[in-house]
Formats: structure tokens, C-alpha cells, sequence
């Protein structure tokens, strides 16, 4: 099972939203067209476009806090915060 916490949203022009997170279970790998869903409205689904390493090359790395591109709207993106997501 993966799961993550979304932690924070945020846009990049032109491709989409990065959803900002911590891994809280890592029980399998999440690859770039995975589908994840919210643990609480399991029809909501979000395609991960692209993943992102976050703080990578500063001095204190997470490596269990990660983001990823994906195309959804803003409304959706700002209520993920605080929510759970989990790969199908």
C-alpha cells in the first residue's frame, strides 16, 4: 500500500498543480501514471503526471516528503490539503 498526507498545493503555470506531501505508508512504488484516490470520497481520483523530489540537495533531505504533477482543478487541488491519498 502507498499512502500520503497532503501537506501543501501549489501551481506551476502552464502544468498543472504539485500536490506536496509525506509518504506514511510505503509499501509499494508510486510511478508516474498511477492513480490515486482520497481515502474519504474513493470516486475522487488524481493521475500522477510526474513525480517530484522535495528539498532535494538542500542539507536536511526527507526522503518520505515528495510532490507530483498532476492536472486537476483549483478547488479540487486547495481541499486536498489535510487529505489522505492512496494508490488504487
Amino acid at each position: 500500500m502507498f499512502e500520503l498526507i497532503v501537506k501543501d498545493v501549489f501551481k506551476i503555470t502552464g502544468r498543472g498543480y504539485v500536490i506536496a506531501g509525506e509518504i506514511t505508508e510505503s509499501g509499494t512504488i508510486l510511478r508516474n501514471g498511477d492513480i490515486l484516490v482520497n481515502k474519504e470520497d474513493r470516486k475522487q481520483k488524481i493521475e500522477v503526471n510526474s513525480i517530484e523530489m522535495l528539498n532535494y540537495g538542500s542539507a536536511s533531505r526527507k526522503l518520505n516528503h515528495i510532490g507530483f504533477l498532476t492536472d486537476i482543478s483549483d478547488e479540487t487541488a486547495k481541499a486536498l490539503v489535510g487529505k489522505r491519498l492512496c494508490k488504487e
